[in-house]
């Protein structure tokens, strides 16, 4: 059986989208949700990461795309922006430590600007998600765009977020990188010439 978070029995499968079940009616806002991540907060309630936008089609017709966190909290949804992107598929991950909420993803414009992706950057809140800044870009200047950050499940902190890049006009090399928990970046060999070679810090350009 399944109930809603408020503990109301429902009836299955759900057939209206209407349901108890609704956590907000983004349609009935003219948007789009694409779901990022799922985590629990101190007290085990859900915090879903979401990227909403005006349409499914690429480009800037579907701005503003915003990354949203909906957290239940005092009996109810509560619905908190971080940023702007430019792409229904910028995809990254959301970490919970007490009050203290981080997520990393591609949320500044790369080169391929209405593509998949972009540069890579972590946020940072203090406040369970009520507030947010922008701690850090990870990447910039980049060749391709990165997204599709994932949050490795117990991980250690020096391997934090892991994720790709890749030209998302045309076929294109891909490379793989993972950053630790303070937000260093670290390439791994695209051609391995050994069984064990190290990986190589990205340095961000200088200002």
């Amino acid at each position: 059986s399944w109930t809603t978070i408020t503990g109301k029995v429902l009836t299955t499968p759900l057939t209206d989208m209407h349901s108890d079940a609704l956590v907000k009616d983004f349609e009935q806002d003219g948007k789009v949700v694409y779901i990022n991540d799922l985590n629990f907060d101190k007290k085990g309630n859900p915090v879903a990461l979401i990227v909403t936008s005006k349409g499914f089609q690429p480009g800037p017709a579907g701005d503003p795309r915003e990354w949203l966190v909906l957290h239940w909290k005092n009996n109810q949804w509560n619905v908190r922006k971080i940023c702007n992107s430019t792409s229904n598929y910028d995809m990254g991950s959301l970490y919970v430590e007490g009050n203290h909420w981080q997520v990393i993803g591609p949320t500044q414009p790369g080169p391929q600007r209405y593509g998949t992706g972009g540069e890579m950057a972590l946020w940072e809140s203090d406040d369970e998600g009520e507030s947010w800044h922008k701690k850090k870009d990870l990447t910039k200047n980049s060749l391709r765009n990165h997204s599709y950050a994932r949050r490795p499940l117990n991980a250690h902190p020096d391997f934090y977020a892991f994720w790709a890049d890749g030209d998302a006009d045309k076929l294109s090399a891909s490379h793989l990188y993972f950053s630790n928990k303070q937000g260093v970046v670290y390439e791994l060999p695209y051609s391995m010439t050994a069984d064990f070679i190290s990986p190589l810090v990205v340095k961000l350009p200088a200002k």
